[in-house]
Parts: structure tokens; sequence; C-alpha cells
């Protein structure tokens, strides 16, 4: 083969090459987001939750033909509920595979480890479900919420037990970690504020499965009002727990309840229990029975609040995107001027610090299920 042959055969190879990567007769290049949460470990069931919430909602998306022509796709990664491993997995996803924005990640510690990377890129961050108040505070302009913080649940409970189920002596039981340590806090700042007495503050790790030692000190102070803040294994087994030592108190506690494995770990012990629930999807109109319905048929189990969050905030990092264009930047101002959304969720928006407006509900557990309570109960 002479010299211009062999021109010839490179020069149309670059050709065909070119045409397949615009698009002009094979696959489009993709536009990428990251997604970390936990997909091993106890928290998991929060994590996989999320995580098909996504799917779904990349699902839909790219049947309708995507962002901007591309195919929008996830980077998923398991922070295994490891703040470290949340952290290094943002620097990848940033620095290597150059996503758009990242989604997560399920709990307040590891999500303000991926807000720090995220902040420094200037890569928007969007949390599905992390409720400690601090993710959304003034100076954090790359980072948002899809759900009341901690402040905002920890304030309705706090009413809600004094005018509406007249609990006037409480103990509380919290998780150390962000999450639960914040959301007692709050609650024990509005509860006194407002009159109700906080007989004892007990804590304990996240992973603990024996809560007999603080259960034993809360029985001897005779609480009416127990409130447990913490993730749903471990609520769940303090519940039970505390029923099996004959501790009467009326059990309430956050969103971290509001899986329905918590129904199935704590068994007899969570009926009655009130706590803040993010996700009512009697609330919803078409949008979310059809969610819920294409969610059964995928997964064979209900659409919690982590699913459907997550659906939700997957479905705002599109439109952001398809706004904005595909520069982080760009995309972070987009989300910025969604005052005023309608999801599967229902309506909410961004304040003008990133924090989610949508006020929070309330339930209670009855004959083994999540009842909502009155909207008025919450507010």
């Amino acid at each position: 083969m002479n010299r211009r042959g062999a021109l010839y055969q490179i020069l149309a190879v670059v050709v065909v090459a070119a045409a397949l990567w615009f698009g002009l007769g094979g696959n489009r290049p993709t536009l990428l987001i990251g997604v970390i949460g936990p997909l091993t470990g106890s928290a998991s069931p929060y994590g996989l939750a999320h995580r098909n919430g996504v799917r779904m909602a990349l699902d839909q998306i790219n049947a309708a033909g995507g962002v901007l022509g591309q195919q929008l796709e996830a980077v998923f990664a398991d922070d295994a509920n490891d703040k470290v491993i949340a952290a290094e997995e943002a620097r990848s996803m940033i620095y290597s595979r150059g996503v758009l924005a990242i989604l997560g990640s399920i709990t307040s510690d590891n999500t303000m480890n991926i807000q720090r990377i995220c902040e420094k890129a200037e890569v928007p961050m969007l949390t599905a479900v992390s409720t400690n108040p601090f993710i959304t505070r003034v100076n954090f302009r790359y980072s948002f919420r899809c759900l009341s913080d901690d402040d905002i649940q920890a304030g309705a409970l706090a009413r809600y037990t004094i005018d509406t189920l007249r609990l006037r002596r409480v103990a509380i039981l919290h998780d150390n970690n962000k999450y639960g340590s914040q959301g007692a806090r709050t609650y024990q700042a509005v509860a006194q504020r407002l009159g109700q007495s906080i007989v004892t503050s007990e804590g304990f790790d996240s992973g603990d499965t024996n809560f007999q030692a603080p259960l034993a000190r809360i029985r001897q102070l005779a609480p009416d009002g127990l409130l447990i803040w913490g993730l749903a294994r471990e609520s769940a087994l303090a519940a039970r727990q505390a029923r099996e030592m004959g501790i009467p108190a009326t059990i309430f506690g956050g969103d971290g309840m509001a899986p329905t494995n918590f129904l199935d770990l704590a068994g007899p012990a969570a009926e009655g229990v009130v706590l803040t629930y993010p996700f009512n999807p009697l609330r919803g109109g078409d949008k979310t029975r059809a969610f819920l319905e294409a969610y059964r048929q995928r997964f064979t189990t209900e659409a919690d609040s982590f699913a459907a969050h997550a659906y939700d905030a997957t479905m705002l990092l599109a439109e952001a995107i398809k706004l904005a264009g595909p520069d982080p930047r760009r995309v972070r101002d987009a989300l910025a001027s969604f005052g005023a959304y309608e999801g599967v969720t229902g309506r909410g928006g961004f304040d003008p610090t990133g924090n989610e407006t949508r006020p929070v509900e309330l339930a209670r557990v009855k004959d083994g299920r999540f009842q909502p309570l009155p909207v008025g109960g919450a507010q």
C-alpha cells in the first residue's frame, strides 16, 4: 500500500470516530453525575433505596431522550457509612470522572465530608436526605438539600408532643453521630423553651445493639415520653428493648425511623411510635401514584422516603443540567433558581441558603404501618 492509500485509511478512521462521538450514527457521549451512599453495612437499607430512586429517575430521563440530547448516567459509589471513604469517593468522582454534580450521602457525617470537597471544587452537591442543619448554612454556595432539616423536624416533634400528646417529662436516647446529636440538641432546646422537662439525655454509638444500660437509667426516672433519635436499626432495637424492660413511655423520633425496616426490626414495639414523616404517599397526585406503582413493579417493595427523595433530587439535577449545560458552576446557579418545584414528594423549593422549604409531616405507627397524622399537627 502506498503512502497516499495509508493516509486515506487513517482519515477514514478519524471521520468514522468523529461521527460516532458526535452522534451521527452511534452512541452519543454521556453526562455524568456522582451518587454516594452506603450500599453495604448497617446503613445499607437507606443507601440501596436511595440508589433505586436514582436509577428509576435516570431510566425515565434517558427513555425520554436524555438531557441536551445525551444520556445522563450516574457513577455509584459505596461509602459503607464511612466519612473518610465518602470524601475519597467525592474526590475521585470530581477529579477523575468529571461529574457535573454529586448526589449524597445518607448520614450527615458523610455528607458534610463530601460537602467540603464539592465546595472547594465548585461542584454542586445535592443531598436528598441528610438533615444536619449546618449543611445549608450560609457561606456554602454549592450545597442543597431536598427535605426538612433537623431543626424543623425536631421543632415539629416538640410542639406535637407538648400540644397534642401532652408529654411533660421526656428522656432522650440518641446516636452520638452528627444526625443523632444535632437532632437531640435541637429537640431539647425547643422543648425546654416550650415548657417540657428533659429528665436526661443518653448517647449511644452507631452500630450498638444493646441499650439496656442507658434504658435502665431512663426507667428509674419514669418519663412519660422517650425520644429516640438515630437510624432505623438502632432505633428499632432500642424501642424493642425499652418495651421488654417495661418502660411504658410514649416513644417518638425523627425520620431515621421512616424506613420500613424499622417496623420489621421493632415488631410490636413499633406500635404507637410517632415520627417525622418526610414522604407522605397519600398527599401526592398522579405523579406520586405513578412513581409508587412503577417502583413497586420494578423492585417488588414499597418506595420509602429515601427512594422518593433520591428520585426527586435526580430529576432536579437533570433539569438544572438542561438549563445550564455541562458546566458545574452554571448547574449550581440553575439549582439555586428552583424556588419552587413539584416532585413525587410534593411541592418543595430551595431557600436562599439551599435548604428545603417544604413543611415537615408526622406519622404514627398503627397496625404495623405508618399512618400520616393531620398536617396541622406538624405546624
